[in-house]
């Protein structure tokens, strides 16, 4: 799971909106959309996406080793496509 597919599901688990996780998070809804829906891309800050986090429950940690595991997926599947 990337990311993304992750904030959407730890917002939905605690039954938030995506206005109510932007306004909370300090960021507007259009950009809190596009983090979401991938438009962003990895251009994400460190502090955005820590006050997310924040906003979510979700230690910072956790999104690291998630983040980490999902590169290492994909760096996998790169290898083995090679082939």
């Amino acid at each position: 799971m990337d990311l993304r597919m992750y904030l959407v599901n730890a917002r939905q688990s605690k039954g938030y909106s995506q206005r109510r996780t932007a306004r909370e998070s300090g960021i507007s809804y259009q950009h809190y959309a596009k983090i979401e829906s991938g438009d962003r891309g990895k251009k994400v800050s460190f502090l955005t996406i820590g006050r997310i986090a924040t906003v979510l429950g979700i230690s910072l940690d956790d999104l690291y080793q998630l983040e980490k595991s999902y590169l290492d997926e994909l760096e996998l599947s790169n290898e083995s496509s090679n082939y």
